[in-house]
Parts: structure tokens; sequence; C-alpha cells
């Protein structure tokens, strides 16, 4: 073996051992396709706060209400918060006039939802409630949502968080908001729903989520850009199970342009690095100790909120390094980086070869995400179990094929975070879906 090959034999094992950690998906995607965890109706209607951070959202917080009201679950066991957060338009008005109690947090300084919700549940009297389901102004529900979710939180013995379904709302929208319908509905019917069949801990996802009353005794403690994240650690950290509940639906506005979807994920990729500095060592310290539970939920947070992204990233790059070497041992620049094997087919290049030139495994590394992609996303059709029935065509199959091109971007945000000191929040424009 030449100089070249040793080196991507080198780096095919490490890639290979890297990649253990991703069975855990396909476990959890093929349980999720055969058998889904359904939650007795419970005779229990606990009390609930609806928590709504808001910043300029009249336009949308109507339609919020609305669904709410129109909901099947007793009136008058929900209480409709809205926070209205620094505020220039009448989000307080028009919530007011809805019927919702409305506070408002006048703080231009404190921009993110997480200093929101701490104002908010400073104010609110939280012995008065059973659990706080938290939503986004630009969110919408389904009838049954407060029944499904209040049968998982009563089964689950009202002390721990309960997530949902996080269905696109605008998916008629364009080929973006349909990318986004994918996008979450994967991590919901491809692996919530296998990790609430074992007992594993999911996350929460921004918003669409019950939390238990008693877990805010202290008030409200992750501030961060990406709170959602932040208290989902946290809470796994601390040994407890966020629950899954797929019968739960609620609906969420995506973003229809690059630009805001870009800055968005941006902020989400910033957030996950920020996150990932603080809980690494805590998740790992606590794989260790006799007296940690849930070590198989610790293990995947810790791989989720941790730098594998950009581990996998920074190995491939290593490599490429140590190619730049091969002119030393006597192998040509055009023989390391384009070579290619005449007598092989173009499989047997691609895929069976360690000789191949340097770019196109680069090549094989890009068309096995634009696969593993596409296979994602018709899992996610068929796990889902119908929630995209009726849905508009044309959008659902573009969406379908820009699919893994929405997955590739991860990489070069990963690394644009990397030498970011922060990512200001943007503001996503709301209400263009009249739904």
């Amino acid at each position: 073996m030449n100089y070249v090959s040793i080196v991507n034999l080198i780096f095919l094992i490490i890639s290979g051992l890297t990649t253990l950690y991703l069975f855990h998906f396909i476990f959890f995607a093929i349980v999720s396709l055969i058998h889904k965890k359904r939650f007795p109706q419970s005779e229990e209607k606990c009390r609930y706060g609806v928590l709504i951070s808001a910043k300029d959202e009249e336009n949308v917080i109507p339609r919020l209400i609305s669904s709410i009201r129109s909901t099947s679950y007793p009136q008058d066991k929900l209480d409709i918060f809205i926070i209205a957060h620094n505020c220039k338009d009448k989000t307080a008005e028009v919530a007011s006039s809805l019927g919702a109690n409305v506070i408002v947090c006048n703080r231009p300084e404190e921009r993110t939802l997480g200093l929101a919700y701490r104002y908010a549940f400073n104010i609110i009297n939280i012995k008065e409630y059973d659990g706080f389901v938290i939503l986004n102004a630009d969110n919408v529900v389904s009838k049954d949502y407060f029944d499904k979710l209040n049968d998982a939180f009563v089964y689950n013995g009202k002390n721990q968080v309960v997530t949902s379904f996080r269905h696109s709302l605008n998916i008629s929208d364009g080929t973006l908001p349909a990318i986004y319908g994918y996008y979450f509905a994967a991590a919901c019917s491809l692996s919530y729903v296998g990790r609430e069949d074992f007992g594993v801990a999911c996350r929460v996802t921004g918003c669409g989520f019950v939390v238990p009353s008693s877990y805010l005794e202290n008030g409200w403690n992750y501030t961060s850009i990406t709170e959602d994240i932040e208290f989902s650690a946290d809470k796994v950290l601390e040994g407890k199970i966020i629950h899954y509940c797929d019968d739960a639906v609620f609906y969420d506005e995506q973003p229809r342009d690059f630009v805001t979807m870009w800055y968005q994920r941006l902020r989400w990729a910033k957030g996950q690095n920020m996150t990932s500095k603080k809980y690494f060592g805590k998740f790992f310290k606590a794989l260790f100790k006799k007296e940690t539970k849930n070590r198989f939920s610790i293990f995947i947070a810790m791989t989720f909120n941790s730098f594998i992204p950009l581990m996998f990233l920074f190995t491939f790059l290593l490599q490429l390094i140590l190619l730049f070497f091969s002119p030393l041992f006597g192998i040509s620049f055009q023989e390391t980086f384009l070579y290619w094997d005449y007598s092989k087919n173009w499989f047997e290049n691609l895929f069976l070869s360690l000789n191949v030139g340097a770019l196109f495994t680069l090549s094989r590394s890009v068309i096995n995400v634009i696969v593993y992609s596409y296979i994602v996303a018709i899992g996610t059709l068929i796990a889902s179990r119908g929630k995209f029935k009726g849905q508009a065509k044309w959008p659902m199959i573009s969406g379908f094929i820009m699919f893994p091109f929405f997955l590739l971007l991860q990489a070069p945000l990963d690394i644009t975070v990397l030498f970011m000191k922060e990512v200001k929040w943007r503001k996503i424009p709301h209400g263009m879906n009249k739904k």
C-alpha cells in the first residue's frame, strides 16, 4: 500500500468508529416505523397555563388564541398568558381584547425567549396550575391537542415534561416550509416515537411542550439564544425523561426565504455550540457516576449537544491536509486527488476503492448524505402516519427534492458560528398564511 492508501485506510477506520453512535438512530427509526405508544384517555383534566411570548405579533395572535379556544379541552382549565415582549405594535391590546392575560415586558436589553419566560414566571402564580404549555405566537394547535397532551402528562405522573409533534403550518407557501415540515417530522416520527417506547429522553424543539409546575418553583433559568436545547440538556442531566406524545399535533409557521432561514439556523447552530461548551463535560462525567439514571438518555443528549458533527468535518479536513503531503512520497497531486481506476466500474471506484482520488471521496460522502436524506424523507412520510395527507402537492415534491441540501447546509453553518462571538435574534415575519 502506498502513502495515499494508508492515509485513506486510517481515516476510513476512524470514520467507521465515530459513526457507530449513529446506529441508535437507525434502531429508533425502525421501532418508530412499526410501533407507536398510545396513552390511555385520562378522566382527570389538569389545569394549564398556556404561555406565549410575542414580539410584534398582532397579526397572528388572534389566530393562535382562536385555535386554543376552539379545542375540545375544557376551557375553564386553560388560562392563556401572552408576554408582550418589547413590542412596538398592538400585540398587548389585541391579546387583551381576546380575553388573554397579558404580561407586558419592556426590557430592550433582554431579547431572548428565555428571558421573557423568566420574567413571566416571576409574575404568574405557578401553584394555581399543574403545568404550563409553551407555545409560540405563530403556532396553531389541533382540535384535540390539549386532550392528547393531557393524556400523556397524567400518564407520566404530572411530573415529567411532554413534547409533541411539530408540523409545518404553511407548506402551501413553497419549498422551504415543506422542507421544514420534513425536518421536524423526521425528528418526531423517526426518533421520538421509538425513544418513547423505550423510555429514552427526547428533547423539546422550541415550543409545543408542557412543563410541570414543580419544575418552576425556582423560576425559569434557561436564557440563552436556544433556551430549548439548554432546558433539554439540563433536565436529562438531572435524570428526568422528556416524553413524547405523537398524537398531540401543533403547527408552526416556517420561513419562506433563504436569508430568513439562514439566520434562524445560524442562531440554532450558535446555541448548539454554546450548549455544547457548557454541558459536554457534565454529560461525560455523568456517564461514569454510579448514581446516574438513564445513562442511554445521557449518551444521546451528549452526542446531540456536542461537537460530534464538527468532529466529522474536521476529521475529513485533517485527511485532506495529510494528503497534500503525498508528493513527498512520490505521488502527484493529480493522482492523489483525481485518480480513477478505469479497470473498475464507477461503483467499485466510488464505494469500494481506497485508492480513488480525494475529490471523488468527497463526492462519495455527498452522495451518501443525499441518499440518506431521501431515505429519511421517505421514512418520515411513512412513520408520520398520515399527518401530511392533504398537504399541497408541489411544495411537498420540491421540498423532498431539496431536503438533502437543507441538511448539507449544516456544515457551513457550524463552521460559520465558530468565528462569531454572538448571533443576534432576528424577527421572522409571520402572518402571511391566513389558514
